[in-house]
């Protein structure tokens, strides 16, 4: 009981001290982080993030809508590397594919290892240790600096391999390796994030593909705040669940001694309809360390690329996943006030990209 009482105590502390303006401090870090914010490019949108924000992520492009859509996985791989760099890792990674021996076959898993030219290099392995059909596509890409890498799988030779592939019609692995190779025709590098054109953009890099869906993730830290992510997930055309929105998967937090809710409403996320949900969490199984977590969603009536389903994370505190201390776990190294500052210097700013469309002949754009 005491426990309890102490948690609810702290909330109210916490409560009434947001009731007041930042402390000085406070406003030197929501400046620190706020006053030299760059223009990055997210998928179909434009967002305001503090200038040292690193940016890793990838994207699952799909190839039609019906039972026999295609995928394709596009991942960062290095957001800074050279020809040099990737030669090396691909060849290392090849090297230890290549060591590995398949069960059955008692051969190497590696199948293929070639490089397309200076830029691309191109593995192919088996699937399994345990079969010897089915196989593992991996073209690696340099686009600029950003190292890439594009994969699917082939599933020829394997029994009963309609079931792997929608609509079950099966490809080779000469159908799949075209495919990689026309996407990564189709993926360029940009300048700014304002004027980077049609498509679905990855970090430094637009894939512009013709693809008819895209579901897709971006990390996004700082190095100064070592335990610090924040996230963003979009989904063009999947429909929303009503049952299954924010405003409505958070109420099972209510009532939870550890959890201080900020804000609980109704916001607007890049130009869609959203709900916003920012709150503290005690974590009484590490120290009563405090974590933060501020959670934004869209709510869309209609879906579409342009309007895809928007959920945005920021997260401080917890355990660290990276930086000299990785595998700790700490406090938010932000405080309510310096997260809130900075949330609420970040959202606001997300809109949609001009040209984030390709035109059809028709001068109409491609998403409705």
């Amino acid at each position: 009981m005491r426990r309890v009482a102490a948690i609810a105590m702290a909330s109210i502390v916490v409560a009434m001290l947001l009731g007041c303006g930042p402390t000085a401090k406070e406003k030197k870090v929501i400046e620190d982080l706020t006053s030299k914010m760059k223009t990055v490019c997210v998928g179909r949108f434009l967002m305001n993030v503090p200038h040292d924000v690193k940016i890793n992520g990838q994207v699952k492009l799909f190839y039609g809508l019906d039972e026999a859509f295609k995928t394709v996985d596009v991942s960062i791989e290095a957001p800074e590397s050279t020809v040099a760099t990737m030669r090396a890792t691909v060849d290392a990674e090849a090297g230890k594919v290549n060591s590995d021996k398949n069960w059955m076959t008692k051969k190497s898993m590696l199948l293929e290892h070639r490089a397309i030219d200076d830029h691309s290099i191109y593995l192919r392995k088996q699937y399994s240790f345990e079969s010897e059909a089915g196989s593992k596509h991996e073209l690696h890409l340099l686009v600029g600096t950003t190292q890439l890498v594009l994969t699917a799988d082939s599933y020829e030779g394997v029994p009963d391999a309609g079931r792997f592939e929608p609509g079950g019609k099966v490809e080779s692995p000469e159908q799949v390796a075209a495919r990689l190779l026309k996407i990564a025709r189709e993926i360029r590098a940009h300048d700014t994030a304002e004027n980077a054109g049609p498509g679905y953009c990855l970090g430094p890099v637009v894939i512009d593909s013709d693809q008819d869906e895209e579901e897709g993730n971006a990390y996004m830290t700082l190095d100064r705040y070592p335990d610090l992510l924040l996230t963003t997930y979009s989904r063009g055309l999947v429909p929303d669940q009503p049952s299954d929105q924010l405003a409505r998967r958070v109420k099972a937090t209510e009532g939870f001694p550890e959890i201080h809710v900020f804000r609980n409403r109704d916001a607007t996320l890049g130009g869609m309809k959203a709900h916003e949900w920012l709150a503290r969490r005690t974590d009484s199984d590490h120290d009563d360390i405090t974590l933060l977590k501020f959670v934004a969603e869209s709510m869309r009536p209609y879906p579409a690329l342009m309007r895809p389903y928007l959920n945005i994370n920021l997260n401080t505190g917890g355990q660290l996943t990276r930086g000299p201390e990785v595998g700790t776990y700490v406090s938010s190294s932000l405080t309510p006030k310096e997260a809130m500052g900075l949330w609420d210097a970040m959202i606001p700013s997300i809109r949609v990209r001009p040209d984030a469309m390709r035109l059809k002949g028709n001068g109409n754009r491609t998403s409705p």
